[in-house]
């Protein structure tokens, strides 16, 4: 980011305090260009709305990159609602917090993802789940076939991590399942009614039922020890739109 949108964008929230700023990043031939917009939530210093008559206006000066917004009063992290919006919108998320700007990539669609080890497969599924939640998880460099390597990325880390392990499941839990591996090698998310959210390899994610083949190879069962703290709503939600 140069250090004229930057202070562009601060200049503007700091204009705004203390309320919660807004607008958007459009790529405008090689430059990224900010546009403010008004924030029209009933609660501006705690929320923030933008019209779609002024994304449409955004998208036709060019590429909307990313969208910003504000948070004069709290801290530097997205919260649930900001969650949610970012992953029905699809945008990288520009937060601005005590005069600096914090980047979110964009967490995409949690059903059709293509498989690529690494970088887009159950780990990441299970990661964008949790942080859906209200629980960041770190990444983990992870190169194909580690468990042949003598690695154990899911057993080292889990209890480091917060979760214990647990007999039966319900929402939001972990389920660790072995495919062909010694070590469980692959995790699934309990979402309720008999249902699992997963990546497997060389398939695009889905719910499947958990049963038959996934049932007979589970390792583990996993649960958040902060569960209650942790608001699945929004990433349960997700599974229900239609993503072509």
């Amino acid at each position: 980011m140069d250090g004229k949108l930057h202070n562009e964008i601060i200049s503007y929230s700091k204009s705004k305090e203390p309320q919660e700023s807004c607008g958007f990043v459009v790529l405008v031939g090689n430059e990224k260009v900010f546009i403010p917009c008004e924030n029209m939530a009933e609660d501006k210093e705690n929320h923030f709305e933008i019209l779609p008559e002024d994304y449409i206006a955004a998208s036709e000066k060019g590429e909307v990159f990313a969208l910003v917004h504000s948070h004069p009063q709290g801290e530097p992290k997205l919260s649930q609602a900001d969650l949610q919006t970012q992953l029905y919108c699809q945008l990288d998320f520009w937060l601005v917090c005590d005069e600096q700007i914090h980047i979110f990539p964009k967490i995409p669609f949690l059903i059709g993802r293509d498989f690529k080890h690494g970088e887009m497969d159950c780990y990441t599924l299970f990661r964008d789940f949790y942080r859906l939640s209200g629980c960041n998880l770190p990444d983990f460099e992870r190169d194909d076939y580690w468990w042949e390597d003598g690695f154990n990325l899911y057993l080292d880390n889990m209890a480091k991590h917060g979760f214990e392990q647990v007999k039966e499941p319900q929402t939001g839990d972990v389920i660790l399942i072995n495919i062909g591996a010694d070590v469980p090698n692959h995790a699934a998310i309990y979402v309720g009614n008999q249902m699992v959210l997963h990546h497997a390899p060389k398939r695009l994610s889905k719910r499947d039922l958990y049963d038959g083949y996934w049932l007979k190879h589970t390792h583990s069962i996993w649960r958040y020890n902060a569960w209650s703290t942790l608001d699945f709503t929004g990433a349960l939600n997700s599974l229900d739109l239609n993503l072509g």
